[in-house]
């Protein structure tokens, strides 16, 4: 009885808010000066519309009633396909948010995102979008950054400024309360490290061939793991010098690289050529031929199975199980630069800005930075130090 009675007060007030949106306007006469003039009134949304007709001597009332009709049919058009202004935020992240930027993001994307943003802001699911203000967000920020990473809290950050965003452009809402927000200073900043010269030379002696074939193109060539996996025959050259990545493996699905840019040619090393020439007499033939194959060997094998099933043991022993894919691209940055490799030489190998590539994976070794210190010293002191 009482989901019977609930059905009908909703069908009541959907039939309330179309009768709200069907207008007839307000025909009136009004003085304009010394003239008199047709005028109509009418709402839409909001806001009050006032709209000249005619002057009252020249236009009679039949004439201002058509153009009346005429005016108010597009007006309760517009009105009929309006955005609803009582939508929740629960009801427009699942109805427009996600297929519209489902069709922009790839797989990995979306898995990682649209998993982040369905758990972390469901606590304004039942609130209306419009009743959303920056003071509600930042205080939500805030209490997420006592328990996420700062790098988790930047996202979600990032996630309600696409919501209100898509939310402006569409007409759902007239202000966007999400672009003043900031990353709270209380959010901690997750350690980001790299490994050593020795490290390195520990990391890949310990491998076995294939995972050796892997670092070296992980540490040296600056490649991510699913443009490594998503490598054929075909993308090696006669030469095994060079590598084109146009492709890359996420969970077993084989798409483009992670970014149009990423579309590249990324040249090897001496040390990396031959650990490479020597895995593919192991590889098929064909052209096809994964280089990193799975058990079956038509497909390329996860990159999961490939740390946790055979580089993680190997390195656990020797107190390198921490450095995952991750550790291995920013080590390729930093030591790259310890080294004085190009930024732009080094961006270019691993498929990214300079911008990200100095700013993101780049940490400078702590005797650098002493040198650094010294070298600036010596350049302002000298005349003191004398």
């Amino acid at each position: 009885m009482r989901s019977d009675l609930s059905s009908s007060l909703e069908r009541t007030e959907r039939n309330i808010v179309r009768r709200k949106r069907h207008q007839q306007g307000s025909l009136q006469v009004k003085k304009h000066g010394k003239h008199k003039m047709w005028i109509l009134q009418y709402r839409e949304g909001t806001s009050k519309k006032y709209l000249t007709l005619g002057l009252y001597s020249k236009m009679s009332k039949s004439e201002a009633q058509q153009e009346q009709a005429r005016i108010m049919s597009e007006v309760n058009a517009r009105l009929a396909t309006a955005p609803d202004p009582n939508i929740t935020f629960g009801d427009f992240l699942e109805r427009v948010v996600l297929p519209f930027y489902r069709k922009k993001w790839k797989r990995s994307t979306a898995l990682t995102t649209e998993n982040r943003m369905t758990y972390h802001l469901a606590e304004f699911s039942e609130t209306k979008l419009q009743a959303i203000n920056l003071k509600s967000l930042q205080a939500f920020l805030s209490r997420k950054a006592e328990d996420l990473s700062r790098s988790v809290v930047a996202h979600l950050r990032w996630d309600l400024r696409a919501v209100f965003k898509l939310a402006l452009a569409e007409g759902y809402t007239q202000r966007d309360p999400t672009a003043a927000l900031y990353t709270p200073k209380e959010a901690t900043v997750e350690e980001t490290r790299v490994m050593t010269r020795k490290e390195v030379e520990q990391y890949i002696a310990v491998l076995d061939m294939r995972e050796r074939v892997i670092a070296h193109l992980a540490i040296f060539a600056g490649m991510r793991p699913g443009e490594i996996l998503g490598l054929q025959r075909k993308h090696v050259s006669s030469d095994h010098a060079s590598l084109t990545v146009e492709q890359r493996v996420y969970r077993g699905d084989i798409d483009t690289p992670k970014t149009a840019s990423s579309k590249r040619v990324v040249a090897l090393g001496p040390a990396t050529v031959k650990v490479l020439k020597d895995w593919m007499q192991w590889v098929g033939e064909e052209g096809d031929a994964w280089l990193f194959a799975s058990e079956g060997g038509e497909t390329p094998i996860w990159r999961d199975n490939i740390w946790y099933r055979y580089m993680k043991p190997r390195l656990e022993p020797k107190g390198l199980g921490w450095a995952n894919f991750q550790v291995l691209r920013r080590t390729h940055a930093s030591l790259g630069h310890e080294a004085g490799v190009d930024p732009k030489v080094a961006a270019d190998q691993r498929g990214h800005g300079i911008g990200v590539a100095l700013d993101v994976y780049t940490k400078a070794a702590l005797t650098k930075r002493a040198q650094a210190a010294e070298q600036l010293e010596n350049a302002v002191l000298t005349a003191l130090m004398e």
